[in-house]
């Protein structure tokens, strides 16, 4: 019984977490979601940014690229490099652990932003199942 309710637990928890995500974007089978956190997880002093959570449906890998682009009244403050990924069949790239976190260089630029906009959303959808080894 114990162990139903821990899996109960489990589920609820999980789908909770995943709920705050919002899809941003699909491109060719590659789901972009967005929301906004702390830089530090564990402390809500830190300073905020934009997590991005990536999802591949496809059933073969994918090599991405993704950036953002930060506004305040339809102008742009700051537009970040664009960085290049792999993600295999039907996984999914958390944030954190994926480098997918981003930020205007000028901490009070944050401040000053009332929109951002995903950029370079490239995707190749590769000839494997798996990411190529480097």
């Amino acid at each position: 019984m114990r162990s139903i309710l821990v899996a109960v637990a489990f589920t609820f928890l999980s789908f909770a977490a995943h709920s705050q995500y919002t899809l941003h974007k699909e491109v060719d089978g590659v789901q972009f979601y967005t929301k906004w956190g702390n830089e530090k997880w564990y402390s809500k002093k830190s300073p905020k940014v934009l997590l991005v959570k990536v999802k591949n449906t496809n059933a073969l890998a994918v090599q991405f690229t993704v950036g953002v682009e930060f506004f305040k009244n339809m102008q742009l403050i700051e537009a970040g490099k664009e960085e290049e990924y792999c993600l295999s069949q039907h996984a999914t790239a958390n944030p954190r652990s994926r480098g997918l976190v981003f930020k205007p260089s000028d901490a009070s630029a944050l401040n000053e932003m009332d929109s951002f906009e995903l950029s370079g959303l490239d995707v190749e959808k590769l000839t494997e199942y798996e990411c190529p080894k480097k």
